[in-house]
Order: structure tokens, then sequence, then C-alpha cells
């Protein structure tokens, strides 16, 4: 999840009807995990069909996406590609984490103690390569538009953002600013649902502002985001976000803090650097269109292969068309030729 912002960031309480019309990248990983960890069974696993196989994120989708579209806002799901390698650290501390859940899970299903298997089945949920290539598939039939980054999705967004391509970047990663991105959108996937007994909002957050207010310039965030820590470097300890706004301020960059403090500056900086400043995208590739969906195929893809109800379908089919991104095989309509 990279560094936390929060506590720098303004972030301004928005309604999908103020995206209308734009063009918004969400980061589908962190996307997946939250459909997955809050639609469970009574184990406390994803919700799965008929054959034991997963649905919650296919469920998650098929109902955002359609949100999305049916608000007029034309969603780019953007997959990960491959970690850096600078990344290894922090994914054999997940793995590691999930590891140990799952040997309490383990024991709590041997013991028949359901209470503690429901609140350890999200530490082991999984967001398999299988599990990837559905969610493409599901898009392929929505007619909505995917890519995969060389890297980090939210990094890739963030630069096409940042070169005009995109509006802005959903994500939940607050590393979105470090990469650049103008515009930065939390909770567009989970916009009008309830946790922890409240109404969750999508919530803007502007790189320009947050560094006009604090008068500080890009390069100087991506320093801050360092010290904090972030997926690329463990950060100095003892930092924080309000501590470090007050080194940096003060000192001017990463070097400067780390002299003053006495702590050794990594030896990659540059290189860590620049995966914010100049992360990778796949120069040669553009965003593909969206296109209108087929309501036959969506009919196959989700209750013919994955049983979906008539209802979860009919909603996504009525949302679909509400904008007229929807056409049949069997019923062409004058829209069609």
């Amino acid at each position: 999840m990279g560094c936390n912002l929060r506590d720098l960031a303004k972030a301004e309480t928005i309604d999908l009807s103020d995206l209308a019309g734009e063009k918004i990248a969400v980061d589908v990983f962190l996307s997946a995990y939250q459909f997955i960890t809050a639609m469970t069974g009574e184990d406390g696993r994803p919700l799965s069909d008929s054959q034991s196989r997963p649905v919650a994120h296919l469920m998650g989708f098929l109902d955002r996406a359609t949100i999305l579209i049916s608000s007029g806002i034309d969603p780019v799901f953007v997959f990960d590609g491959r970690p850096h390698a600078l990344k290894r650290g922090t994914l054999n501390e997940r793995r590691a984490r999930k590891d140990a859940a799952r040997i309490k899970w383990d024991a709590a299903m041997e013991s028949g103690d359901m209470k503690s298997a429901k609140k350890m089945g999200p530490q082991i949920a999984e967001y398999t390569p299988e599990m990837v290539q559905e969610t493409k598939d599901l898009f392929d039939v929505l007619g909505v538009t995917w890519i995969e980054a060389p890297m980090e999705a939210e990094g890739a967004a963030a630069v096409r953002a940042r070169n005009g391509e995109l509006h802005a970047v959903a994500t939940q990663d607050w590393d979105a600013l470090l990469y650049g991105a103008p515009i930065m959108i939390r909770n567009l996937m989970s916009h009008g649902t309830k946790r922890f007994g409240r109404t969750l909002s999508a919530e803007r957050i502007v790189l320009d502002d947050l560094l006009n207010e604090h008068d500080i310039t890009h390069e100087q965030l991506v320093d801050l985001g360092i010290m904090i820590g972030t997926d690329f470097h463990p950060g100095f300890k003892g930092v924080g976000p309000k501590t470090g706004l007050k080194l940096i301020k003060a000192h001017g960059t990463l070097e400067m803090v780390a002299e003053h403090k006495g702590i050794d500056v990594p030896e990659n900086i540059e290189e860590i650097r620049g995966l914010f400043l100049n992360h990778p995208i796949n120069k040669d590739t553009e965003l593909p269109a969206h296109t209108r969906a087929v309501e036959e195929r969506i009919r196959d893809f989700v209750q013919k292969e994955r049983g979906f109800s008539e209802n979860r379908t009919l909603r996504a089919l009525d949302r679909l068309a509400s904008v007229g991104r929807l056409r049949s095989e069997s019923k062409p309509t004058l829209f069609d030729f």
C-alpha cells in the first residue's frame, strides 16, 4: 500500500456525477482484494460458485464497473505487471503474514471455530492468475477498457494521467501521488457502500493543491514518501508524514535530512526516486477504446458459466443500456446499423 499521506492531504468528498464524462484509471489489484475480502462465506473464504470457484471478484467488478459506466464515467482498469526487484522484501513480508494467518485459519477450521475462521479468512485471500484472467474476460464481455502495466498499475496510470490520456487515478494507494498522478480518487469502487456503520463516499485529492499547501515540490514529496516508507524502501525509523514534512521543508532533500539525523542514505536512492519520477509505461501502446457490450455474451459468461442470478445480471444490463453501452445479437436496433 506504500506510504500513507492522509495526514498531509486534503480530500474533497465528491459524487460519481462529478466525474461524468471523464476517463478514470482504476487499480484492479486493490479493488479485487476489496471484493474478495468483503464477500465471504461462513468460513471466511471468498464466495464461490457451485463448482467451488471464487466469484466474489467477478460479482464486485460486474456491479461496480456498470455503476461507473451508468454514471457517465469511462473506466480504464489497470492490472499490475511484473514487480520490481526492490519490492521483493515487501512481497515476502506479505507472504509471511499470509502464511501465519493460514496456520491460524487451518487450526480454526479443524477445531470448528467458525467465528475465528471467518475473521482470519480475508487475511489468506488470494487473487490468483486464474482470477486475474477471469477478470479480463469479464471486462471484455462488458466492453470495458483494460490494460496491463509493465510494473505497478498505479504508477503506469499516474504517468498516463500526467500525459493527458486519463483524468485521474482511482486507488487506495497513496503512492499514486508520488508517481505524479494529477488527481487521485479514493473510495471510487466502494462509493455508496456501508462500512463500520457509515456510508463511504469517493474522495478527490489534487496533487498540485497538496504541493502548494505545503510549499514543496513533487521531487520533495517523493523524498518525503521514501523517508516515510514505500514498497521499495522501508523508510527512516521514527519518521512519519508530519515529521517528514518538517524535515524535508527544513533541509530540502532526503540526503540532507539523512545527514542531519545521522542516517545512511540508501545506496540506490536514485533508482528508488526514478521508479516514482520516471515510472515505466508501454509507450507504444495506446489506450483501447471501450466498446458496446453484447447482452447474450454477458449472460453466457455470468449466468451460464458462473451461475449469477437473473436479478444481478439484469441490474448490470440495465445500467449499460441506460447509457447506450449495450446491444443485442438477437434483437438488433437501428443503432446497430
